[in-house]
């Protein structure tokens, strides 16, 4: 207040005596000082709690969307790499390995299959255990640190393997001293035989990119830990192999036990401000994936709040004290309001700009953040819908094809149905009426044969009709069949005896069988495919047979191994037999190739009859 008083005098016109003000103003001044000294901290305190609160609920918003999105890549790092273990657990060698641990050729061949699919998918390791736990055959063969002949017995992902479940574990490899995450799937021998699982096929996954990319991500500090509440994944270097709380004494003995984290000091992470920490779960996992932002941006803004609130009340006093000075002389007072009303004028107009500007910084974050929000939906959506047109790609140009027939046909009854409804021909209108509801249940018929393609597995054996199969792969693929003017001969009795299986497994199956021999015959003439059935006592035999060019010897050991195809680049990755295999295997049955006397290949399916009274019982394929 002095400082604006000396500032209004020093303005004052030479020759002429500063202000002076009237008696009692200093007991004014006085008053309005100890108002300032009331009421300014409280409006500070409350601008700064309102501000810091806003802030932390803002911050709390942010770090949910990223903990979202840090979730998903986790999920995705995790279960990218969960179809090869299981590949290779139907893989034929592997198996042949597992029943002869001493067979050098075996082991060698399977090393190098391990090394070569290693170095397309750049994982941590490939390896396969007997029941023993001991190394057999690994994709680090020839390193220093290879794993074969190493017993990993200890680790509980091989003890769930072998037990018939799928192992899933993260630790620090005792050999390699890499951490990384274990995916374990059990290799299955025949179904009579004493000993079920025969080993188990481990894929090591390293966590070594997924944490540089959360580096990339944001300024956020990013961690995952297990049920024990130890950091084993994080973007923050120094925070790995800590915990959130003490470990209990059997924490560390287990710990111990299986060598999780090997010699690891596991010290607890420093303090953290609890209320800048999101934690989500991953599914199907015992692990929590959190988020904690730094809450000194919240501090800055309760400050600079506060520092507002403050201002905003001093220029009020301020105001106060000019309207109060009404007391001194008519033209000292004039002359003192006009100065200092363009004082305040231009210190509002500044403060004024810069909240202005404040304001418009806050709504740019906010738009931001809405932005981000909408980003990570987009994302997710596109997930889903990647999932949904990966399973129905392969056949949408036949879908698209059969549905279109009977669309184009509808509009034509449509639109003569107008004409003879114009001419009054009634009965000629009911007749294209009638005939445009048989075509919409065409229409319909192709989706219900769809959704029944499509439906998940229930995972339990029981009796199915192989004719009732064979009809609605047949349904699927016949436009596919029209187009190339494939005939099918269909060999199949009207009352089939049922086998033992899954509608939806067994259905994938023949689709897959039908396909090939489509392919097979599309070059030749004539095109003829024939879908037969035999018997026996136990069991069902279920053949197809194409007029193609037939298989090579030479390929014919190799037919149903993993990533073996005879197709051209980008028409096809191999493993469709394969899965036809296993699932067959899963069956209890088995499936054969072999080309026909006559020329062209043959596929047989053989089938257990069901039982009667059939009694369904899950299975594994």
């Amino acid at each position: 207040m002095k400082d604006l008083i000396s500032v209004i005098g020093a303005r004052w016109p030479a020759g002429k005596r500063p202000l002076a003000f009237p008696r009692g103003f200093r007991g004014l001044a006085l008053a309005l000082g100890i108002a300032a000294c009331v009421t300014v901290p409280p409006a500070a305190y409350s601008a700064a709690q309102w501000a810091r609160e806003r802030a932390l609920t803002e911050l709390g918003e942010t770090a949910q969307a990223r903990l979202t999105l840090y979730s998903a890549t986790l999920t995705a790092e995790l279960e990218k790499f969960r179809a090869l273990p299981l590949a290779l657990a139907w893989d034929p060698d592997v198996t042949a390995l597992l029943a002869k641990p001493r067979d050098l050729e075996l082991i060698d061949r399977v090393d190098r299959k391990l090394s070569a699919l290693n170095a397309g998918v750049s994982l941590s390791a490939l390896y396969v255990m007997g029941r023993d736990g001991v190394t057999l055959a690994s994709s680090n063969w020839t390193d220093e640190t290879s794993f074969i002949g190493r017993n990993f017995s200890f680790r509980p992902y091989f003890q769930d393997a072998l037990d018939g479940k799928v192992g899933r574990y993260f630790a620090l490899g005792t050999t390699s001293q890499i951490p990384g995450y274990y995916i374990a799937y059990p290799v299955w021998g025949p179904v009579w035989a004493e000993n079920h699982t025969l080993g188990v096929v481990v894929a090591k996954v390293a966590m070594d990119a997924l944490e540089t990319t959360w580096k990339g991500m944001g300024g956020e500090r990013v961690f995952v830990t297990d049920r024990h509440g130890i950091v084993f994944i994080t973007n923050v270097p120094d925070w790995r192999f800590r915990t959130l709380r003490p470990l209990s004494a059997d924490a560390r003995q287990e710990l111990r036990d299986s060598q999780q984290y090997h010699n690891a000091e596991l010290r607890p992470l420093p303090a953290l401000d609890s209320a800048m920490v999101r934690t989500a779960r991953i599914p199907d996992t015992e692990w929590d994936v959190h988020v904690a932002l730094d809450s000194r941006p919240a501090g800055d803004r309760a400050l600079s709040a506060a520092l507002s609130a403050g201002i905003a009340t001093l220029l009020l006093l301020a105001a106060g004290l000019v309207v109060l000075q009404r007391r001194m002389a008519l033209a000292e007072r004039l002359e003192y309001q006009r100065r200092s009303g363009l004082m305040l004028e231009r210190r509002v107009t500044e403060r004024t700009a810069e909240l202005s500007s404040a304001n418009a910084r806050l709504t740019e974050e906010v738009a931001e953040r809405e932005r981000a929000e909408r980003e990570v939906l987009r994302a997710r959506d596109e997930l889903i819908q990647a999932a949904k047109l990966a399973a129905l790609g392969q056949m949408a140009a036949g879908i698209v094809h059969e549905v279109n027939q009977p669309v184009s046909a509808i509009r034509s009854y449509a639109e003569n149905a107008r004409l003879l409804l114009d001419r009054g021909r009634l009965d000629l209108v009911r007749s294209n009426l009638g005939e445009i509801a048989e075509l919409t249940e065409r229409m319909a018929q192709i989706t219900r044969q769809l959704k029944t393609f499509a439906r998940k597995s229930s995972g339990i054996l029981t009796p199915v009709s192989p004719r009732s199969v064979v009809e609605h792969a047949l349904g699927l693929l016949g436009a596919q069949t029209n187009d190339l003017g494939a005939e099918i001969v269909f060999e199949l009795p009207e009352k089939a005896p049922p086998v033992l299986a899954d509608e939806a497994r067994l259905e994938q199956v023949l689709v897959n069988l039908l396909r090939n021999a489509l392919d097979a015959v599309s070059a030749r003439n004539p095109r003829l495919i024939t879908i037969s059935l035999g018997e026996d006592e136990e069991h069902v035999l279920l053949s197809v047979r194409d007029t193609g060019p037939g298989i090579d010897e030479d390929d014919l050991p190799r037919l149903f191994d993993p990533f073996f195809t005879t197709k051209e680049v980008g028409e096809g990755l191999g493993l469709g037999l394969s899965i036809s295999y296993g699932i067959v295997q899963g069956f209890g049955g088995r499936i054969s190739a072999a080309n026909h006397p006559d020329g062209g290949a043959v596929f047989t399916v053989t089938l257990r009859r069901a039982p009667e009274p059939a009694e369904a019982r899950p299975f594994s394929a």
